[in-house]
């Protein structure tokens, strides 16, 4: 993590109303959150069989398609 002083602008447009502490608090768990991304995230690229892994189920299935008609609930005769 950084030791610069935190730019607490983001947060203050998101959570309005919170005091000075609740901001700085805000702002350190948000940074040890992108911490911890993004370790995982190098331990994932570094390892091939990982990578492979990770890129398996993260991508995009392809679109579903449908051969039959499904009725609605709201379409039936005893609603």
């Amino acid at each position: 993590m950084s030791n610069a002083a935190p730019d607490l602008a983001g947060l203050k447009k998101l959570f309005p109303g919170l005091t000075e502490a609740e901001y700085a608090s805000l702002d350190a768990w948000y940074s040890g959150y992108a911490a911890l991304i993004l370790r995982m995230y190098e331990r994932i690229t570094n390892d091939p069989a990982a990578y492979a892994d990770f890129l398996a189920l993260t991508s995009r299935p392809s679109r579903p398609t449908m051969t039959g008609k499904v009725d609605s609930p709201k379409q039936t005769e005893h609603t």
